[in-house]
């Protein structure tokens, strides 16, 4: 007998449930049945013309990010607008004498091994343990000087003046 009350009062509550989910339903549909078809800020709204401007900046701006760039120095760099060839000598010039390069290792009168170092302008002879821009020479052979610095070793082979490039030789004028 109890299985029939318990399955009566599902029953009531399936059909509350029913008639509360109609109201809701209804309810709803009244209020979207409210909403005009034309909006009253459709006077504001875009038109085509200024939609497709928009669109094509958009555009631009995703080609613009994906743009890879191909040249070889600064577009930014004003004073690469006209270079004459004392400028690019000077570049060159100035890009060796910024170079650290061996020039020649050495035994001194006392038999020590000595290096001449071109770096910055200057030919420094150094020994081993003498430092030379924060680099502690550790040994010095016929061809090579190694260093350390900071932790990290590393050598300069010895090496002449790089060659000035061909579009820079004074007897092509």
């Amino acid at each position: 007998m109890q299985d029939k009350y318990i399955k009566d009062l599902t029953l009531a509550l399936v059909v509350i449930a029913l008639i509360v989910f109609g109201f809701r339903n209804y309810f709803l549909y009244s209020q979207v049945s409210r909403i005009p078809a034309e909006s009253r800020y459709s006077a504001m709204a875009l038109d085509a013309n200024l939609l497709t401007q928009i669109q094509q900046i958009e555009q631009s701006i995703r080609e613009r990010k994906d743009f890879t760039f191909t040249v070889d120095r600064d577009p930014l760099r004003q004073d690469i607008v006209v270079q004459t060839r004392t400028d690019l000598i000077a570049e060159w010039e100035e890009m060796v004498r910024q170079m650290m390069r061996v020039s020649a290792t050495f035994i001194d009168s006392e038999g020590n091994r000595k290096a001449m170092i071109a770096w910055n302008g200057v030919n420094n002879v150094v020994g081993i343990g003498d430092v030379l821009n924060n680099r502690r020479i550790v040994s010095i052979s016929e061809t090579t000087v190694s260093y350390t610095e900071g932790g990290r070793r590393g050598e300069i082979i010895i090496q002449p003046i790089p060659q000035r490039p061909d579009n820079l030789d004074p007897r092509q004028r």
